[in-house]
């Protein structure tokens, strides 16, 4: 019996379609961030103390990294 490997998220992409930037039809991609206990307590705590999101807060702060590198 043949093995076939697929991988994650294979056909998901279209060929031309947009890479960056973002508009309100576009459908979000999930993506995964692994980091140690204590930046999570700290993401965690702020995340209470200012009311937001995870997601608002790590969306902000990678927009503000990619726009100070040039990216």
């Amino acid at each position: 019996m043949e093995s076939k490997t697929v991988s994650r998220g294979a056909g998901k992409r279209r060929v031309g379609a947009k890479q960056s930037g973002s508009t309100a039809s576009e459908k979000p991609v999930a993506l995964t961030l692994k980091v140690d206990s204590g930046l999570y307590v700290r993401l965690c705590t702020f995340r209470a103390t200012q009311r937001r999101k995870t997601q608002d807060i790590l969306e902000q702060a990678l927009k503000e990294y990619l726009t100070r590198a040039g990216a």
